[in-house]
């Protein structure tokens, strides 16, 4: 009887033996799979530059069933004093308050700046163009009254106060967030005052004015980045390095900087 008790049963060692068998398999195949993955993600990253945790990153957008955009860099400004960035987006912080040089026809311009805006009128001159600053620095003060002026336009036309607001708006900027306020901008025409002797000064400084550190701030087809639907007339001093680059690649100071798009209107 206790010899009986302590034989086992062939069926119940069969299965033991087939049952570890299986779970070796098992682990094996796991092991391989494991094995794969790693490569094909060593492989990817490798060739790719794919990294798994973009994956993570992605996934963390999606919350309660709705799909968030991931937030914007915060966008800051420039040490360079050239490079300054002033729009609706991003106004001005303080009232300029630097030293400015007269022009000929009354207008001022931020002093650093006249050096290369001399050189540049005097080369435009030589080329037989009468060029002329109609608009350079601007107070706040007078951005206020610039503003407050086309409001009363409007209001004359029969528009109500908010009606006439929301347009004046839309072509005037509001103070602070003017480029006038730097006194590093200019409006150009020409001293002949008329649209074609203007439209010469413009091309020429289209073509040229990038080596003096200008570049047409408003392009027609930049409106909805710049937030202003058009300006020939206007060009930003920049500095040449950043001015060659931008008129080259055709692109906005707030492409250069990295800045975001803005909706379109004119100053």
């Amino acid at each position: 009887m206790a010899d009986t008790e302590k034989r086992k049963d062939p069926e119940k060692i069969g299965r033991g033996r087939m049952w570890r068998e299986y779970r070796n398999e098992v682990l094996a195949a796991l092991a391989i799979i494991v094995v794969v993955i790693g490569v094909a993600f060593w492989v990817n990253n490798f060739f790719y530059g794919f990294d798994p945790t973009e994956i993570a990153i992605r996934d963390t957008t999606v919350q309660n069933g709705e799909k968030k955009e991931p937030a914007k860099a915060e966008f800051k400004q420039s040490d360079d004093w050239r490079l300054i960035l002033v729009n609706r987006d991003h106004p001005l912080e303080e009232e300029y308050s630097g030293e400015l040089t007269e022009l000929r026809y009354g207008q001022s311009v931020d002093s650093r700046i006249y050096p290369d805006l001399q050189a540049m009128f005097d080369e435009m001159r030589a080329d037989g163009l009468s060029p002329k600053v109609s608009e350079g620095y601007r107070s706040r003060e007078d951005q206020a009254q610039k503003l407050s002026d086309k409001i009363e336009d409007y209001i004359s036309y029969g528009k109500s106060r908010e009606e006439a607001t929301e347009l004046a708006l839309a072509r005037v900027e509001e103070p602070g967030t003017c480029e006038h306020e730097t006194g590093m901008c200019v409006d150009i025409s020409s001293e002949e005052e008329d649209n074609e002797s203007s439209s010469e000064v413009w091309k020429w400084m289209d073509e040229n004015g990038s080596r003096y550190g200008f570049i047409k701030r408003y392009p027609y087809d930049k409106s909805d980045i710049t937030g202003i639907k058009g300006e020939p007339w206007h060009y930003r001093y920049v500095g040449a390095e950043a001015a060659e680059e931008i008129m080259e690649k055709g692109i906005t100071l707030e492409e250069y900087l990295g800045a975001a798009p803005r909706s379109g209107r004119s100053d």
